[in-house]
């Protein structure tokens, strides 16, 4: 992440988070960013929200400056104890939470963290809503992880693999191309097998979350993009028909020009 004055850390456990503090509105809204990426993409939503928001764009583990120490899976108590603390050392009361992509899943798991504060939640083609089968065989059993780590040692096997399900339509193309731009280093393959498999606790429960929604009619707005194959809209259905009210805007782009395009959005 480049050098910035708003740039600053919070340590739990040894465990740190990096994030940047812009804008200067008097309600608080912690941002969690998607896959790859790290705080810097939110800086476009000071222009947007500044006046109304004081934006905590938060760099999610083994992305920007943050390090976990942790050697087992990140838990949901680990990280309503980082939380907590973290909205404890900041002097935060009531806030709102904005999560892309893979920043969706620590959206919705800080939820219950906060439920009796939180003032609305936002969600940008939101990762952790639908579990895919892709996910579930490299994360949910040893013998998948193992099995996954060694795919992404070959990455040749995993190229063929995909190009074959191209082929064959069970793999969309632009999912494909996607994959092999996220896999085209050792150090993205590690980001990789570190995000899926020690995030992989980190799924919310969406009975719990909906209950916590309905019942304090927190204002929850989606967007998604009308062409994204990376996280299409329908991956959001198993939450918004838990929803007794919600806000739903679908945007004509894909999935990596969501953030800017729904900067204008929320004006």
């Amino acid at each position: 992440m480049p050098e910035t004055t708003n740039a600053h850390e919070f340590t739990f456990n040894d465990s740190h988070i990096a994030y940047q503090k812009f804008g200067s509105g008097s309600s608080v809204l912690l941002a969690f960013h998607g896959f790859g990426q790290n705080s810097q993409v939110f800086t476009v939503l000071e222009k947007s929200l500044g006046e109304r928001f004081t934006i905590f764009a938060i760099d999610l583990f083994f992305h920007g400056n943050s390090h976990y120490a942790g050697n087992q899976p990140l838990t949901k108590l680990f990280w309503d104890q980082l939380i907590s603390q973290f909205l404890q050392a900041q002097g935060i009361d009531r806030l709102s939470l904005l999560g892309f992509s893979m920043g969706g899943r620590f959206a919705l798991a800080t939820v219950g963290t906060i439920a009796d504060r939180l003032e609305q939640l936002i969600l940008i083609a939101p990762d952790g809503i639908t579990r895919t089968f892709w996910y579930r065989l490299a994360t949910d059993f040893s013998l998948g992880r193992n099995l996954f780590r060694y795919v992404l040692r070959h990455l040749s096997m995993l190229t063929t693999f995909g190009h074959m399900l191209t082929r064959l339509g069970l793999l969309n193309r632009t999912v494909m191309r996607f994959a092999e731009i996220s896999l085209s280093t050792p150090e993205q393959r590690d980001l990789v097998y570190k995000s899926w498999t020690q995030f992989r606790l980190l799924y919310p429960n969406l009975d719990s979350i909906s209950k916590i929604l309905n019942d304090n009619k927190i204002r929850t707005r989606f967007f998604t993009g009308a062409f994204d194959r990376i996280v299409p809209g329908s991956h959001i259905l198993p939450l918004t028909k838990r929803l007794c009210h919600y806000e739903l805007t679908a945007l004509q782009t894909g999935h990596n020009h969501l953030i800017e395009l729904v900067s204008e959005q929320l004006k």
